[in-house]
């Protein structure tokens, strides 16, 4: 099978070409990455196995960020509640929400929430159907997105919503930066880099309509802090994890806070010049209702 013939795992549509030339070679596997050529999402060929996913999760994956930066997500999150508004109706499933940050904010909202993380919990209630299922920086982590759009649609309520946040591919970040953007982190932590044509053609595949595209930046993501002062942000991020230094939690924690400071401080910067019809920000975002 050449690259040409390989479908692309989002849109189902147009040639699959090299997107950089480059083999990435993890645990004696050797992965590309590819670029469909009519929706232009990238993605990794081949696509990482359960296992292998699993292996990086429970091995390679360091938790202890989330954790340090429980604060910070925790007040991004409470952004969201409020930019979602009444969109999220009165029971919201957070997906694959970790430590369940979103759940939280929604639940201090006075919404009834709970997290549903298969790397983390897998209790749900029996038969129980949300009225929202947002899933904020998942899908690029999957490895076979139709049984991830499937879950979730079992979910939700009929003429429920789903709202996904995801990296966005046709940003400034990856066109300037490619692979070496913030939100980037090829093959396999990221195995997809979504476009919203190719977002909208894979929910709309799965029966959502009254499909909805939006582009954002977030504290942890923005085009001042990782385009235009990359460079001294690349440096304050990489502290945290510094050695030995990062062995100890009271210096993690204090790395953390103190990034979290700038990171917010930046992205006030970020936000004066916010263009809502621009698709040039570090996330995108769509939003469907699921029909019949």
């Amino acid at each position: 099978m050449t690259m040409k013939e390989i479908l692309c795992p989002v849109c189902r549509g147009g040639e699959s070409l090299p997107f950089d030339g480059q083999e990435r070679r993890v645990d004696g596997v050797s992965y590309r990455l590819l670029r469909c050529t009519s929706c232009g999402s990238i993605f990794t060929f081949p696509p990482p196995s359960d296992t292998t996913l699993e292996n990086l999760y429970r091995t390679s994956f360091d938790y202890r960020w989330y954790q340090d930066h429980y604060d910070a997500k925790l007040r991004d999150c409470r952004m969201r509640i409020r930019e979602y508004g009444p969109r999220l109706g009165k029971r919201v499933l957070d997906f694959g929400g970790g430590v369940g940050y979103f759940s939280s904010a929604a639940t201090e909202a006075g919404l009834e929430s709970i997290t549903y993380d298969p790397y983390v919990n897998t209790a749900l209630p029996a038969g129980y159907h949300w009225d929202s299922v947002v899933a904020l920086h998942v899908l690029e982590h999957s490895n076979n997105l139709d049984r991830t759009i499937t879950q979730i649609k079992n979910f939700l309520a009929p003429g429920g919503r789903v709202i996904i946040a995801v990296p966005n591919a046709a940003g400034l970040g990856y066109q300037k930066l490619g692979m070496r953007w913030v939100w980037a982190q090829p093959p396999l932590v990221h195995v997809f880099h979504f476009t919203a044509a190719g977002l909208k053609a894979l929910l709309a595949r799965h029966g959502f309509g009254n499909l909805e595209e939006s582009y954002h930046e977030r504290w942890d993501a923005n085009l001042y802090c990782d385009l235009e002062q990359v460079k001294q942000f690349r440096q304050w991020d990489a502290d945290w994890g510094r050695r030995p230094f990062n062995a100890f939690q009271l210096y993690r924690r204090w790395i953390a806070r103190r990034n979290t400071q700038r990171r917010f401080e930046g992205l006030e910067k970020a936000l004066a010049t916010y263009d809502p019809n621009s698709d040039a920000y570090a996330e995108l975002q769509v939003t469907g209702v699921l029909e019949g």
